[in-house]
């Protein structure tokens, strides 16, 4: 069973550091929805190379970036007002759920 916490948003550069640092080259779906318009974006495979986090006054927004040894794909969440992470029963990061001030969810599953 997963255990769904939500991050406050004053841990969320060192959380997303750590779990970048811990998972960094693990197998990834990313996909967006917007609960307003009901759209859902195509599924993104890669390999997690990092999720940064610009706080507020230097970008507002997190970046999650894909690839091995180059990037592959970058994916930006601006205005972030959300983020959740579902961790399994080993500990371990399963998901992160990131909502953004206009309602967008972007879910980071990890493999």
């Amino acid at each position: 069973m997963a255990i769904t916490t939500q991050i406050p948003q004053d841990q969320w550069q060192d959380f997303l550091v750590k779990l970048s640092n811990g998972n960094r080259g693990r197998a990834l779906s990313l996909e967006t929805f917007d609960s307003a318009s009901g759209d859902q974006s195509a599924t993104r495979q890669g390999k997690l190379m990092a999720v940064d986090y610009d706080p507020i006054g230097k970008g507002n927004d997190i970046v999650v970036t894909t690839g091995v040894d180059e990037i592959d794909y970058s994916h930006t969440i601006n205005a972030p007002v959300e983020l959740w992470q579902a961790q399994h029963d080993s500990g371990e990061v399963g998901a992160l759920e990131i909502i953004d001030q206009n309602g967008v969810k972007t879910i980071l599953s990890l493999k």
